[in-house]
């Protein structure tokens, strides 16, 4: 099950000079003069700025500029702390001032996996199937396991879930690039 606009060059295209980005990525904020410091906070800004865009601007190309302008008036309003944003909850507490003061109809659906009550793979694998099905992207937040070096402590953007098996293949925008990697590796 893939988003309709799930491929590099369809989901949230970011031109960077030479090349198509799949999605943007948080240091791009630098070029507006966000520290590194918070710039390092800013994955799931970032996240959360390819879904709003593929939710609101779906046929639109973006330049680096365009998507940056965006990227930033998020970061504004999302305000990351030194910890960025390290949950759904948080998140959505945060975009209650987007939904208010913008008139924004977006819901949130949250799956949560804490440690002392983990969710199977098939009920994640449920989650992700029924956003998808919907053409809805998810914000995918990792602060446990950091057996996949790049997604360690981290938010990303999941676009894609395939079936292969006993487990699920996630397709994932991470640092404007496309990744694809094992649910059941992810969980184990």
């Amino acid at each position: 099950m893939r988003l309709k606009k799930s491929l590099p060059g369809e989901f949230v295209p970011v031109n960077d000079g030479n090349k198509t980005l799949f999605g943007g990525y948080q240091n791009m904020l630098g070029k507006l003069g966000v520290s590194k410091f918070y710039r390092d906070r800013s994955c799931v800004v970032t996240a959360f700025t390819n879904v709003y865009l593929y939710l609101f601007r779906p046929d639109e190309k973006f330049s680096f500029e365009d998507y940056n302008h965006y990227h930033y008036w998020f970061f504004k309003i999302l305000r990351p702390k030194i910890y960025g944003i390290p949950t759904a909850r948080i998140l959505d507490f945060k975009l209650n001032r987007l939904r208010k003061s913008y008139y924004l109809r977006l819901k949130s659906h949250i799956l949560e996996d804490i440690p002392i009550k983990r969710k199977s793979i098939d009920e994640i694998s449920s989650f992700i199937n029924y956003a998808i099905s919907h053409d809805l992207p998810l914000i995918f937040f990792n602060w446990l396991s950091p057996k996949i070096k790049f997604l360690a402590h981290h938010g990303v953007t999941i676009t894609e879930i395939i079936k292969k098996d006993d487990d699920y293949v996630l397709t994932i925008s991470s640092w404007g690039r496309l990744y694809r990697l094992s649910l059941k590796e992810f969980l184990s």
